[in-house]
């Protein structure tokens, strides 16, 4: 039987050949191309198609290409198809009834599924050798003599395709053509492919490096006309059935799910009884860990070059470009800016360790982004910003800088908050040592101060220009050339330059001197200040319009109507303290820290304003009028029942009380 056998068997070199002469219609009954298993998935593996039989390239090459076009690169629609498939149970749905050879078969259709397992086997090795003994052989020839072109780049487009060839044409095949021709009296192919099946695994590495073997080959198929020869040539032979290398090279991604597809239906139909089901089912198990295994070469295959992708239209900066980052999500956002009124269009990229923050070029020539800021994830925290100006905005904290940015829908801020949250949490999990708290989506969004503990540790958010007239230090008004606006990059108050003419290291920037104001300059460096800058004492009007907001009786914009108000500005700011019920406040901005009018209420007549707008009332005591008009005839109720308890002599016992407005 040994000798019958050993006559049976192809050689290695002939292969080629005798798969060439065997393609009639009735050896090619399963011939049918892969894209044809996506629609019927039960169904059979195809065979690689011969030159009567080509596949319909649309389906592998780029719109507008033929075959005849020379090689060109596989589409990653097409790959991620095949990755969805191994990834499924597409591969592994049974055979639908009918699939099956007709009636008159006198063989057992587990053999005949062993068979065509060997033809298929027979024709794969025949692809091989022409990859690896003609297609490589000939190139690295060309390469040694012409140096034409690169030999490493011959062998990064051939990978380990010897390994593979070698592996399938001397144990793979003669183990299963011997099992064939011996299988009266061993009717079983478990234990064989039990053997083989952990070999397979190999394939990851042809996998993975596919798509840049593609791009090599299109890229010198283009350069080299020496080796665009060599291809034309032996694309042009009968050998190859004038199919491109690009669709020879594909064969080995293809060939484990058809594996699959085919120990599938030969378990199906293995009787209940058969001594070969145990082996057969496990062996089953080993090639589907085998198909994973590809998948994941897919899948990091593509997450390499989607990343890549996104680097270049970074500008392929030294500093970012890193293999082993992942991209969590990107898009655009909207950055609210201190001091221009309308928010900026930008784009952020999210990585599972950095957070980029984007302009977009003008002129997209290479790089289609600037990135402005770095924000490491270690460290960060994100919350929602309660602005009624700014629907759908979150802050962003990190160590380099705190940004204010604004969404298009509550469904995008929701979806940005949680991709980052997700990335801070993941930091955390990998660094037990890391302690930072991360604040919570129900965390007091009012607290915009830093934590003494952390000035100069981290990026503070600043305070918006618009949200103050006067310097939140020495509260002196702000004018556009005597006084002007400056920000302490330590704890983001809107400062003026008296205020601000201090200069402290801070951590979170290298440690570079940066513009702060004197309390901070204080508590970072040590240094006591003079006597003549010192704080002056508070007077009167100087209470924090913030901290009295969060703790008022009653609290909203007015607009301040007459010529009583003077250039004290169109609208105000109106508190009613709680630890000064009496007294009404009125402020330029809610982040003031001085009140520009302070109206004792006691005494005071609140009445309705003229019948033309229900939304307006007065203010009238011994000659004194103060004219208001709320934004609705609400608020206005409101305002008028708080001024008249308060203009009563009314006073809170409690904490627990309730607003003057009750």
């Amino acid at each position: 039987m040994e000798g019958a056998s050993e006559e049976k068997l192809v050689s290695v070199s002939n292969l080629v050949t005798a798969f060439e002469n065997s393609r009639s219609p009735g050896a090619a009954r399963r011939a049918h191309r892969l894209e044809a298993e996506y629609q019927h998935p039960g169904c059979r593996p195809p065979q690689p198609a011969g030159p009567e039989e080509k596949p319909n390239v649309g389906e592998t090459l780029n719109p507008g290409e033929t075959v005849g076009s020379g090689p060109r690169t596989v589409s990653r629609r097409y790959l991620s198809s095949l990755k969805n498939k191994l990834s499924s149970g597409a591969w592994r749905k049974s055979c639908q009834p009918g699939t099956s050879p007709g009636p008159g078969t006198q063989e057992p259709e587990e053999k005949r599924i062993v068979q065509e397992l060997l033809e298929t086997e027979q024709a794969y090795v025949a692809r091989l050798h022409l990859l690896d003994q003609v297609f490589f052989q000939e190139l690295l020839r060309e390469a040694r003599s012409s140096k034409a072109f690169p030999e490493d780049v011959v062998r990064l487009i051939f990978s380990n395709i010897s390994s593979i060839y070698l592996f399938h044409a001397q144990f793979f095949l003669p183990e299963l053509q011997r099992r064939l021709d011996d299988w009266s009296a061993t009717p079983r192919i478990g234990d064989v492919i039990q053997k083989l099946a952990p070999f397979l695994k190999m394939y990851s590495e042809y996998v993975k490096n596919f798509q840049r073997a593609a791009e090599l080959l299109a890229t010198w198929t283009d350069k080299s006309p020496p080796f665009q020869e060599v291809i034309t040539r032996i694309q042009s032979s009968e050998a190859s059935g004038s199919l491109t290398l690009q669709h020879h090279m594909l064969e080995p991604v293809q060939r484990i799910p058809r594996y699959e597809l085919l120990l599938k239906e030969y378990v199906q139909k293995l009787p209940a009884e058969a001594a070969d089901r145990a082996d057969a089912q496990k062996a089953l198990d080993m090639i589907f860990s085998a198909a994973q295994h590809s998948n994941a070469a897919i899948t990091e295959m593509e997450r390499l070059q989607e990343l890549w992708e996104v680097y270049q239209r970074l500008g392929l900066e030294d500093d970012i470009v890193d293999p082993s980052n992942t991209l969590l999500r990107e898009g655009p956002v909207f950055k609210i800016s201190f001091r221009r009124s309308d928010p900026m269009e930008r784009y952020l990229f999210l990585f599972n360790n950095m957070l980029l923050y984007c302009v977009p070029r003008v002129i997209q020539v290479g790089a289609h982004f600037q990135v402005r800021t770095r924000i490491d994830v270690a460290g960060m925290k994100v919350r929602e910003l309660t602005d009624a100006e700014f629907p759908h905005s979150f802050l962003v904290s990190g160590k380099q800088r705190t940004l204010e940015l604004q969404a298009r829908s509550q469904e995008e801020m929701i979806s940005w908050m949680q991709a980052c949250q997700a990335a801070i949490d993941q930091i955390e999990k990998r660094n037990e040592t890391f302690k930072a708290a991360v604040q919570s989506p129900e965390g007091d969004t009012q607290e915009r101060e830093l934590q003494s503990e952390e000035l100069g540790l981290r990026a503070p958010q600043w305070i918006r220009d618009k949200m103050v007239t006067m310097c939140m230090r020495c509260q002196e008004p702000f004018n556009a050339l005597t006084r002007r606006r400056h920000h302490c990059r330590a704890c983001g108050y809107v400062v003026c330059a008296r205020c601000s003419d201090y200069r402290a290291e801070l951590k979170y920037d290298d440690n570079r001197p940066n513009r702060v104001c004197l309390d901070c300059y204080t508590f970072l460096t040590g240094n006591v200040l003079p006597e003549d800058k010192e704080d002056k004492r508070r007077g009167i009007l100087e209470k924090g319009s913030m901290a009295w907001s969060e703790q008022s009786l009653m609290c909203s914009f007015l607009q301040l109507v007459g010529d009583k108000w003077g250039k004290s500005g169109p609208r105000g700011w109106c508190v009613i303290p709680r630890d000064d019920p009496l007294v009404l406040y009125v402020y330029a901005a809610p982040q003031d820290m001085r009140a520009h009018t302070s109206i004792p209420l006691l005494g005071y007549q609140v009445s309705s304003g003229p019948q033309a707008d229900p939304r307006v009332f007065q203010l009238q005591q011994s000659g004194q009028l103060y004219t208001f008009k709320a934004e609705t005839e609400e608020l206005r109720s409101r305002w008028m029942k708080a001024m008249e308890r308060a203009a009563s002599g009314w006073s809170p016992r409690g904490p627990n009380d309730g607003d003057l407005s009750d």
